[in-house]
């Protein structure tokens, strides 16, 4: 199967364990994006880059986010301005054990994101809510995004769907600009916010990943 070795040496590398549903899940995944690619224009990249800068990327803050849910129960995540499915997608295939909320308004990436659900077989634990963050009435324990606004846009926003325990996880690249943006935060958000950085390492993706993990101050 097409990228099934990359694949493979990308979770070994990570230190993960994939069954062979879920590695069926993420080669579809991939396959879905290369079709719709051309037409929607998901991810600027192409081949081997889909799954080395964008499924690696996402797949390197699983150890991570593991243990921010060790030893709890029915956990719920919400992945804002989900796009293309990362990382939310590739986090549903990567924790097949709980429920995800996709969070996307714009009509042709809700459409995309709902062909996928069903192409990769995450039916009944996976949803798109076809809507903008501030419009959202859920609360969640985790909360990622990546490639989304600064910090400093959304987090006020994002203070009204989390509980007093969720964990925020924002994928961030160049530590001076990520330290930026927390500075505006501290200088300007009405909302207060403990923060962890957590270097990402992903396989083969010679490039600065990070992952800042926020808390409301309490």
């Amino acid at each position: 199967m097409k990228y099934e070795e990359l694949l493979s040496r990308i979770v070994n590398e990570l230190g993960l364990e994939f069954s062979d549903e879920q590695n069926k899940q993420m080669l579809r995944f991939v396959s879905e994006i290369e079709l719709f690619n051309p037409k929607y224009k998901l991810v600027g990249a192409e081949g081997d880059d889909i799954l080395i800068r964008h499924v690696g990327d996402c797949l390197a803050a699983v150890p991570v986010i593991k243990k921010l849910i060790e030893g709890k129960e029915d956990v719920t995540f919400a992945d804002l301005g989900s796009g293309a499915g990362f990382p939310g997608i590739v986090l549903a295939i990567a924790f097949p054990d709980y429920k995800f909320s996709l969070v996307e308004r714009m009509n042709r990436r809700v459409s995309f994101l709902n062909n996928v659900i069903v192409a990769c077989r995450l039916n009944g634990r996976v949803s798109v809510v076809p809507k903008d963050i501030k419009d959202v009435d859920e609360k969640f324990d985790i909360i990622t995004f990546r490639a989304f606004h600064p910090l400093f846009d959304i987090l006020d926003d994002v203070d009204k769907i989390c509980k007093d325990s969720t964990h925020v996880c924002a994928y961030k690249a160049k530590a001076d600009t990520l330290l930026a943006e927390l500075s505006v935060v501290e200088d300007n958000c009405t909302t207060k916010w403990t923060n962890v950085i957590e270097e990402l390492d992903p396989p083969m993706f010679d490039a600065s990943r990070k992952l800042c993990i926020l808390q409301r101050a309490k």
